[in-house]
C-alpha cells in the first residue's frame, strides 16, 4: 500500500482531497495531511509516507521548500504537485528538484483524476523496482566527505564518536574531511545527526568525484564555508546533504548585476503576487551573495516599504539584526508582502488589479518631480482611467489626487528637514514649478509656510541624529 500525505492549505480542498478520491483502486491510503510545508514536516517525524501530493504556493513553507527539504531528509519519498495550470514557472522547478508528476486543480472534479491516480500508481512502482538504497550517497567513491559545522567538530566528534579519530583530517575547526573507504556513508549520517543534536547546525557534504587538487579544494571550502552554511541550512533544519557539484558552481555576481538586483527589490513590483515574489528570490538567490550582502540589501528594502507605505498602512516594517540563513530572508519578504495585502489590499479584487495598484503606487513616489496625471498612470499599468481611479479610492482610502498631494507634501517636510536645499529647489522636486504655489498649499497642510517648518524642525532633527 503506498502511504500518501496531502498538503494543502485551502482546508476544503485539503479534505476533499482526502475524502472523496478513490485511493484504495490504486493501491493508496492518505495516512496524514498538513496545511503548510511546515507542519508537513512536523508530521513526517512521526509518520512512515511514500508519497506527497502537495500545493506550491502555501504560508509559511512553501511546496517548492517543501520538496527541497523532503529531497535532502527523505531522498526515498516520491512527490506529485498539485497546482493551477498558471503556474508553469513553478512546476517546472518542483520537477527539477525531483516531483515525479503534477495534478491540475481543475482537475479534481474531474473522472480523468482516476487516470492520474493510475498513472502516478505505475511511476512509483517502476520507480521502486529499480530504486537503490542510497542513490545520493553510495558507498564507493573516489572523492571525499566533508562536514561542514559553525562549531568545533574536533570538540563534538571526540565525545562516544561511532569515527575513530585516525580517520578524520581537519582542515579546520569547523571542516572535517574523512575519506569514504574509512567511514561509511550510513556511520556518517548517522554521527552528524547526533551532534545536531547538542545544538548545532551542521551540513554534510559529498565529493562525488576525485579530488585532483586536495589543498585547492581544502583552500575553496575555507573561503566558502559560511556562505555553504547560509544557504544550505535553516533554522529549523540542522542536518542536511548536497552533492558538491552542486554546490561548487558558483559564480560570483558583478556590481552591476547586484545594482540590477537592488533596483528590483526597491520597486517593490514583488509585493504585488505570489508569482512575481517568487521570480525575484529565485533571481537573487542565484547569485549568491554573502550574507552581509544579503543583510545590506533587506535593510534598503525594508527602509523603502516603510518610506512608501508609512502614510496609507498602520505598519511599520521591521527586520531582525542579521539574517542568518537565507530562508529567513524568504519568510521576511513573504511575510512582508502578505502584511501589505492584509493591510492594505483587502478588498475583493483579482491579483492582476491589486499588482497594478502596487505598481502605480511605485511610480507615483519615482514621479514625484514631474506632472502625474490618473491617465497617464493608469495607462502604464494597464487599467482603464476610470477603473483605475475607483481601484485606488477603494484600495488607499484617497483618490488619487489626494494621493499625490499627501505623498508630495511628506517628500517635501523630509527635504525641508534633512537637506539644506533652498525652498525653490525642493518645491520642483516634488512637482511643483511655482513656489508661490506650492508655499500656498504646503501651509494648508501643515499650518506653517515652508521656511518656518524648516525652523521649527530641523532643530529636533539635528538633536535626533546625534
Amino acid at each position: 500500500m503506498i502511504k500518501v500525505m496531502i498538503v494543502e492549505d485551502d482546508k476544503l480542498v485539503r479534505k476533499n482531497l482526502v475524502r472523496t478520491l478513490n485511493w484504495k483502486l490504486f493501491g493508496m491510503e492518505v495516512v496524514a495531511d498538513a496545511k503548510n510545508g511546515e507542519k508537513a514536516l512536523e508530521e513526517l517525524d512521526n509518520t512512515a509516507v511514500d508519497l506527497i501530493i502537495t500545493d506550491l504556493a502555501m504560508p509559511i513553507m512553501s511546496g517548492i521548500e517543501l520538496i527541497r527539504v523532503v529531497k535532502e531528509q527523505y531522498p526515498e519519498i516520491f512527490i506529485v504537485v498539485l497546482s493551477l495550470h498558471r503556474d508553469f514557472e513553478y512546476i517546472q522547478e518542483a520537477m527539477r528538484l525531483g516531483a515525479i508528476d503534477y495534478i491540475a486543480k481543475v482537475e479534481l472534479d474531474d473522472q480523468s483524476m482516476d487516470q492520474t491516480l493510475r498513472r502516478i500508481q505505475d511511476r512509483i512502482k517502476k520507480e521502486q523496482l529499480n530504486y537503490p538504497a542510497d542513490t545520493l550517497f553510495p558507498d564507493s567513491l573516489d572523492g571525499a566527505l566533508v562536514v561542514l559545522a559553525n562549531q568545533r567538530l574536533n570538540t563534538l566528534f571526540h565525545r562516544n564518536s561511532l569515527i575513530q579519530e585516525k580517520d578524520m583530517s581537519f582542515v579546520t575547526d569547523e571542516i572535517m574531511i574523512i575519506r569514504p573507504n574509512k567511514v561509511t556513508i550510513e556511520q556518517l549520517i548517522k554521527e552528524s545527526k547526533r551532534i545536531c543534536s547538542i545544538d548545532m547546525s551542521a551540513c554534510l557534504l559529498i565529493m562525488d568525484q576525485t579530488v585532483e587538487d586536495l589543498e585547492a579544494w581544502k583552500q575553496q571550502l575555507m573561503e566558502d564555508k559560511d556562505q555553504l552554511l547560509f544557504y544550505t541550512l535553516a533554522k529549523n533544519q540542522a542536518f542536511a546533504k548536497r552533492k558538491w557539484s552542486e554546490l561548487s558552481q558558483w559564480d560570483s555576481a558583478t556590481e552591476e548585476t547586484i545594482e540590477t538586483m537592488a533596483e528590483r527589490l526597491l520597486t517593490l513590483e514583488w509585493i504585488g503576487s505570489n508569482h512575481a515574489l517568487h521570480n525575484l528570490l529565485v533571481s537573487l538567490k542565484g547569485l549568491h551573495l554573502s550574507k552581509q550582502r544579503l543583510n545590506e540589501l533587506m535593510m534598503v528594502t525594508m527602509n523603502e516599504c516603510n518610506r512608501i507605505y508609512k502614510d496609507i498602512l498602520a505598519v511599520q516594517f521591521s527586520i531582525p539584526k542579521t539574517f542568518s540563513y537565507w530562508r529567513d530572508i524568504e519568510i521576511w519578504m513573504t511575510e512582508t508582502m502578505e502584511n501589505i495585502h492584509q493591510s492594505f489590499f483587502n478588498q475583493a479584487y483579482s491579483e492582476e488589479t491589486i499588482s497594478s495598484i502596487v505598481k502605480a503606487i511605485a511610480l507615483i513616489d519615482q514621479s514625484l518631480d514631474e506632472q502625474i496625471t490618473a491617465i497617464d498612470i493608469a495607462k502604464r499599468v494597464n487599467m482603464s482611467r476610470s477603473y483605475f481611479s475607483v481601484c485606488f479610492k477603494n484600495v488607499t482610502s484617497y483618490t488619487f489626487n489626494e494621493y499625490v498631494r499627501l505623498i508630495r507634501m511628506e517628500r517635501a517636510k523630509h527635504h525641508l528637514v534633512y537637506s539644506r536645499e533652498k525652498i525653490g529647489k525642493i518645491s520642483e522636486k516634488v512637482g511643483y514649478q511655482d513656489i508661490k504655489y506650492f508655499s500656498k498649499l504646503f501651509r494648508e497642510e501643515t499650518g506653517h509656510l515652508p521656511s518656518e517648518y524648516r525652523k521649527l524642525y530641523k532643530g529636533e532633527a539635528n538633536v535626533s541624529r546625534l
